[in-house]
């Protein structure tokens, strides 16, 4: 592991030397497996879960429960050892919501937010049965251990799709406000970045900023990123993409700028949003990224201000297809303590009992620009693939100083396989 200290971009370009080794350069753990029916415990978790300061962890799965509508799900360690799943809250499929993709925030009360795809009022329909538009959620702990939810936004059906919720977690201030956006809401269709604001006890939305083609389409799967002065960062999918930045301007007014446009020739599709290290610089993915001759299947990116408000783009590292090294990183990478990068990819590796189920990464900085890639778990490394595969919610890390993730896919095969939250010490 390389010393703790601030990274500098130096140049316009990263480039990162391979290492090939073993592909457990750490310690993994499938802490629950997920049974989907009949067991009605869960399925096909997305985003990685959130971790509370008694080291507890919280997510959500997007199918499942007892309406197979997706739940929202507690792990608690015991003094055993092993991990016990509390199912907080199980969606209805109804004006309750279903299908949340994204994962949790808390707030300073301990409430959890987040959001659905599906469900609420909103008048969006699918072969002509309405399945809503999506909602914004918040769960409170009650007496005895029960949670109870409120809905505090339906979304509204958009003009020319139909259906268009929210698809990545929300983003908190602290205070009275959650950040969030929309895939295919607003008045091009092309999504939204919205507000929730509390006012009075009331949770009032309003649209940010609304996407129409030129400025990008189809925000990413990942919490907006927010900066000590209210800036938010994030990507769009769209097309090959963009990174973009909206500040406040006050009285409801933002403006966005746009930090840099991906080309086809860049592979581009950023899902995963942005993340910061400690001197400013951004942070993120590229799922089709790289060069072209190499197939495009992903790069992590970085972003630094040049000045004059300009952004150089520099890729640390190509993803080269159908090699061991992984392919199809969704999620930005984060941050270890000691300034190193950790993430997944959706595909790639090379495991005894799979060859294409995904792996976790690390990149090193080796000073001078240079970055050293390393696969430290490749997925299906278990029999009948136990240990879960498609791992593309990326990953949290703990205050110990290990990660914790989620499969899509795999894990319990008598289900089909409904995925796994794991936790990877390195």
């Amino acid at each position: 592991m390389a010393p703790a200290r601030a990274i500098q971009f130096i140049g316009t370009a990263f480039f990162a030397t391979v290492i090939a080794g073993a592909a457990h350069a750490g310690t993994y753990q499938v802490l629950y497996t997920f049974h989907g029916y009949p067991a009605r415990d869960g399925a096909n978790p997305i985003a990685a879960p959130i971790v509370d300061s008694m080291g507890d962890l919280f997510g959500t799965t997007e199918a499942g429960g007892a309406s197979a509508c997706g739940i929202v799900y507690k792990l608690h360690k015991a003094r055993s050892g092993h991990w016990k799943e509390t199912i907080l809250y199980s969606f209805k499929c109804g004006d309750d919501g279903y299908s949340p993709v994204g994962g949790l925030v808390f707030d300073k009360a301990g409430n959890l937010y987040g959001d659905t795809v599906f469900g609420g009022t909103g008048a969006c329909y699918f072969y002509g049965e309405r399945i809503g538009c999506g909602t914004v959620f918040r769960l409170s702990p009650g007496k005895g251990g029960a949670w109870a939810e409120t809905v505090l936004y339906s979304f509204p059906a958009p003009p020319g799709s139909e259906y268009g919720g929210p698809y990545a977690s929300l983003t908190f201030d602290g205070k009275d406000q959650l950040f969030g956006t929309t895939v295919l809401d607003g008045a091009c269709d092309d999504g939204t970045v919205f507000r929730l604001k509390r006012v009075n006890g009331v949770w009032k939305e309003h649209d940010l900023h609304t996407f129409c083609g030129g400025d990008g389409f189809a925000p990413a799967y990942a919490a907006l990123l927010r900066d000590s002065a209210g800036n938010l960062y994030g990507t769009t999918m769209g097309g090959s993409g963009t990174a973009f930045e909206l500040s406040p301007l006050g009285h409801n007014k933002w403006t966005l700028n746009t930090l840099h446009q991906f080309t086809q020739d860049e592979g581009g599709v950023p899902e995963g949003g942005l993340k910061f290290d400690p001197s400013g610089n951004l942070y993120g993915a590229e799922l089709d990224g790289g060069p072209l001759d190499g197939g495009g299947c992903g790069a992590i990116f970085g972003l630094s201000l040049a000045g004059g408000g300009k952004w150089n783009k520099n890729d640390l590292f190509y993803f080269v297809c159908d090699g061991p090294h992984g392919e199809g990183p969704w999620q930005s990478p984060v941050f270890d303590f000691s300034g190193n990068l950790f993430g997944t990819t959706q595909q790639g590796g090379s495991a005894e009992y799979c060859v294409n189920c995904g792996v976790i990464y690390e990149l090193v900085p080796q000073g001078g620009g240079k970055w050293s890639e390393s696969v430290v778990y490749s997925f299906g490394s278990q029999p009948n693939i136990a240990d879960g595969s498609d791992p593309i919610g990326g990953l949290t890390l703990g205050k110990d100083g290990s990660f914790y993730g989620t499969t899509l896919e795999s894990g319990d095969p008598s289900c089909g396989g409904c995925g796994v939250v794991y936790e990877f010490t390195p």
